[in-house]
């Protein structure tokens, strides 16, 4: 059976934000690679997602990911979801240090046995993110679109297939990053369309 590896962050791990800031996930029919799953049945998928997940680039980064690709070979797939953390964590808006960082992952996998060839990798770009009236977030909006288009046109050069979901309308909570069920059912049935039309899990 051919295997797909979706590998990301708090939005894959389908993370259900609560004032106690408890450990709680949306069900498995509320997350975006449900549809996915029954798409595709012909694969076996395996997610592996963590809250704060960021690009790999320090050891312990990188030995997550070398664990969550133990048993995946270059003919199997990975959907890459991730860039959000990053984004969040400078100190100032710097969506271009993102891509440099997502480039030096890409150069370095090879190098860390990470076994999936270019052409068989997604890479899921951020959604569109926008934080009216919060004086720590506000100047970290996209909605501008050039961040979004910076990184379509990396993985464009790159020869890596992107998916970009800036333009949908995807309801979240009210910490205006992680996205309700209705935005991950969105999310995860647009996504579905585009994998299909690029023939990603031929």
């Amino acid at each position: 059976m051919k295997k797909l590896l979706i590998y990301g962050d708090s939005i894959s791990y389908g993370y259900l934000p609560n004032e106690k800031h408890q450990d709680l996930r949306l069900p498995l029919e509320e997350r975006y690679y449900y549809s996915l799953e029954q798409a595709f049945p012909d694969y076996s998928l395996l997610v592996e997602a963590k809250v704060g997940r960021c690009i790999p680039e320090l050891p312990f980064e990188w030995e997550d990911l070398q664990k969550a690709c133990k048993d995946f070979k270059p003919e199997d797939r990975m959907i890459l979801f991730l860039g959000i953390n990053d984004y969040l964590s400078f100190g100032r808006p710097d969506g271009e240090r993102v891509i440099k960082r997502l480039a030096e992952f890409l150069e370095d996998c090879p190098r860390y046995g990470i076994p999936f060839p270019k052409e068989h990798i997604l890479y899921i770009a951020p959604p569109s993110l926008s934080f009216p009236g919060d004086r720590s977030y506000e100047a970290f909006s996209t909605l501008d679109g050039k961040w979004d288009a910076s990184l379509k046109a990396f993985c464009k050069e790159k020869g890596i297939l992107c998916f970009s979901p800036f333009a949908l309308a995807l309801p979240r909570f009210p910490d205006r990053v992680h996205l309700l069920p209705e935005g991950q059912i969105i999310l995860g049935e647009v996504l579905l369309q585009f994998i299909k039309e690029k023939d990603f899990l031929a």
